[in-house]
């Protein structure tokens, strides 16, 4: 009777189961589905609803006639193939637009009201059909039944399984127990451990022929009976037992006699090691666990290595070179000194985004070549990361002699390099310290180095510098200035400045440049190029380039509508992440028209040209704003960027502008530039305009803008409203 209630009991769970299984999966993915829909619809109306406001803010006299411009709006929000209905109506409940016809029932529908100015003045209805949806879920449906029945099926039968398979566990128990023996001397013959006991007078009692292996032993002497010494004898006349025989025994009887487990490593002949675990046993005598650990050994010595080794390049490692500082500091003579150059290599970084990761492996692992043959016996070369490397140079008798090993290594590396057919042509900029006068602690040498390796960078890269104390000085106001940086975008010490942008054609305003400054509370106002290139260099102009985008477009929007506003855009601002999403979030808090806002650029932010770069571009432009290539001419490619994003304007440096009056060489750039922004439809603005005579050039060539100190300076906020309030004299006096 048991097992037929057993399986009574399992039929009505099994039953159970598989009812809520073809139950519970096609509702639960109904209600997800409808739920993800109907969340769907409602961002999509509420996304349309945020652009029609937008459309309507713009034309609220004629919006309700312009059905086909609001079709065209709106279907910029589609994002899937899905069927939908889309109807507005004006707050009247007067249809303006229907599009996607009826769609088939059951459907889903979804409204958003549009807000302008607080006042309700339409509403846009979204419907689609929840046909598709059913179809899935009678699909769902038919998998929760099969899956029931699949249920079902298993656990009516698990039982019956269960109790054949204890009945053959019970067999099989009782077969592995005559067995026991037998595996019991199969894994002692086959143990990766030799094992032996011996006696309290020293003949082996048994053996595994794994104990023979390893010592090279014949069958006369692992026979039960053996003699300990007689091995010993045996070990020693074939050169792998050093000691000798008799002190070797009795110095194991002392130990023995200690009652305590003893451990060593032996040579076992052949480069091989063998660790021995001797464990007393209560009659006296003792068993020997025989370990072969030459593997073990050699992946420890591996693994030391590593960690003290650069695995790209087989260099040492920064810790590594800081024991090697240490050891020579401690052990260094009255007089005697060495030296340490810091170094990492220029324009690395560009090799790595252009080629990829793999070429720059290869590239580091050339140059660390190339330096392994300008060091003498005795230095130290070390990887510290990335493209850092350091060198120990031992015996320095004078500064000379790590200038010229800095020179060498400059000259080394000047050389191009041939990366499978690429050529990388990069260069190499040297810090140097001098132990102990620049430091006699390793962290206090390197920090000594580093500090001039940052001054090699800072005048022009390629060169070395040797540490000075007035560097370290230099280097803490550097800090302090980073620190009151950070201090000033928590306690909004910035501010933007505006200066005009100028028709030529018309010599009215056509917008503003917004010019960033910081007006600190001790040091007073502090010029962008003492605070704007550390800013970027520490991705502070991250956040305060936010700053400065929002508080522009929230200016902006006060302005006559006519007037634009140009914002510059730092690389490292570009290069984030995010950027197209915080350019149309300042758009849409400020209320700014997007074709208002113009982001100026320069080429260091397409210096490496890829997709990413120019998706970003594109996803700016989509947004409806205007960019600009700033300080057009005085990089490397100009052109090539020029081709490859139609840019909506191009600015003329102003040492182009500056130079009309006296250079010919700077008057035909000017006329070039003018003119090829005409070919390629591109507005042209000439910077750093200071005299008549510039702007009547500038405006014979065909020169859209112009802005400088003849037109007016940078102004608050304050005095931009002033002046556009005024009369263009009251702008002058202004500036």
């Amino acid at each position: 009777m048991k097992p037929l209630s057993l399986r009574g009991a399992v039929t009505v769970v099994g039953a159970v189961l598989a009812v809520l299984a073809a139950i519970s999966l096609p509702t639960g993915y109904f209600f997800s589905g409808y739920s993800n829909l109907a969340r769907h619809l409602d961002f999509k109306a509420e996304l349309n609803a945020a652009y029609l406001a937008k459309y309507i803010n713009a034309h609220s006299d004629v919006w309700r006639f312009q059905t086909v411009r609001i079709a065209e709006l709106l279907s910029q929000t589609d994002s899937s193939g899905a069927a939908v209905r889309r109807r507005v109506l004006d707050s009247a409940g007067n249809v303006v637009l229907d599009e996607g016809g009826a769609v088939p029932a059951p459907a889903l529908t979804r409204s958003q009201r549009v807000v302008v100015a607080g006042s309700d003045v339409a509403r846009v209805e979204l419907q689609t059909s929840l046909q598709p949806l059913l179809a899935q879920v009678a699909l769902v449906g038919l998998f929760g039944a099969l899956l029931g029945l699949g249920v079902f099926a298993a656990l009516r039968i698990f039982p019956l399984r269960v109790l054949d398979r204890t009945m053959e566990q019970l067999e099989r128990s009782n077969r592995e127990l005559a067995q026991t023996n037998r595996r019991f001397t199969a894994a002692l013959a086959h143990m990766p451990l030799g094992l032996s006991m011996f006696d309290s007078e020293g003949r082996l009692v048994v053996s595994n022929e794994r104990y023979a292996q390893m010592y090279d032993l014949p069958p006369e002497l692992v026979k039960p009976g053996s003699a300990f010494y007689d091995i010993l004898k045996y070990r020693h006349a074939l050169g792998v037992l050093n000691e000798d025989p008799g002190l070797y025994w009795e110095r194991m009887q002392a130990r023995l006699r200690v009652r305590e487990p003893q451990m060593r490593v032996v040579n076992a002949g052949q480069g091989r090691s063998v660790a021995i675990v001797n464990t007393p046993i209560p009659d006296g005598g003792w068993i020997s666990i025989h370990e072969d650990i030459t593997d073990r050994l050699a992946a420890q010595a591996k693994i030391s290595h590593m960690a003290l080794h650069d695995g790209l390049t087989n260099l040492p490692n920064r810790l590594f070179f800081q024991e090697q500082m240490e050891s020579r500091l401690s052990h260094l003579g009255r007089g005697q000194k060495f030296a340490v150059l810091c170094f990492d290599l220029d324009r690395f970084k560009s090799v790595n985004d252009t080629l990829g990761h793999a070429f720059g492996d290869r590239l580091l692992r050339q140059v660390a070549e190339r330096m392994r043959k300008c060091l003498r016996e005795g230095d130290t070369l070390a990887r510290l990361g990335s493209d850092e490397f350091a060198i120990l140079q031992s015996q320095v008798d004078h500064a000379e002699d790590a200038s010229a090993l800095a020179a060498r290594l400059i000259d080394d590396l000047a050389v191009p390099f041939d990366l499978d057919g690429h050529q990388a042509a990069i260069g190499v900029s040297i810090g140097i310290a001098i132990a102990p006068v620049d430091g006699r602690q390793p962290e206090q040498l390197l920090k000594s180095a580093d500090i001039a390796l940052y001054r090699a960078k800072a005048e022009g890269k390629g060169t070395y510098r040797f540490f000075e104390p007035q560097m370290d000085r230099l280097m803490q106001a550097r800090r302090e200035l980073e620190l009151d940086l950070r201090e000033a975008i928590a306690r909004d010490q910035f501010e933007l400045h505006y200066q005009p942008l100028v028709n030529l054609k018309t010599e009215t305003i056509s917008g503003f440049e917004a010019l960033l400054r910081w007006n600190h509370p001790q040091r007073g106002p502090i010029e962008p190029l003492a605070f704007i290139p550390l800013a970027e260099e520490t991705a502070l102009i991250v956040p305060i380039g936010e700053w400065a985008l929002r508080t522009a477009c929230k200016e902006a929007a006060t302005w006559p509508k006519d007037l634009a506003v140009a914002v510059n855009l730092s690389a490292v601002q570009f290069r984030m992440r995010g950027l197209p999403h915080m350019v149309a979030s300042a758009l849409a808090h400020s209320g700014l028209a997007a074709h208002r806002l113009q982001l100026e650029i320069t080429e260091s932010v397409l210096l490496v040209e890829n997709a990413s770069t120019l998706a970003t571009l594109h996803q700016l432009r989509a947004l409806g704003v205007r960019i600009s290539m700033d300080d057009f001419g005085t990089g490397y490619s100009s052109l090539s960027y020029l081709r490859s994003f139609p840019f909506d304007k191009i600015k003329i440096d102003g040492t182009f502008v500056r130079g009309l009056a006296h250079d010919p060489d700077s008057r035909a750039i000017v006329r070039a530039v003018a003119g090829l922004g005409a070919s390629l439809g591109m507005a042209t603005t000439g910077e750093g305009v200071e005299t008549r005579e510039e702007a009547d050039f500038l405006r014979r060539e065909g020169c859209t803008e112009a802005q400088g100190y003849f037109f007016g300076k940078a102004m608050t906020a304050t005095e931009v409203k002033a002046a556009l309030a005024g009369s263009k004299g009251a702008l002058s006096a202004v500036a």
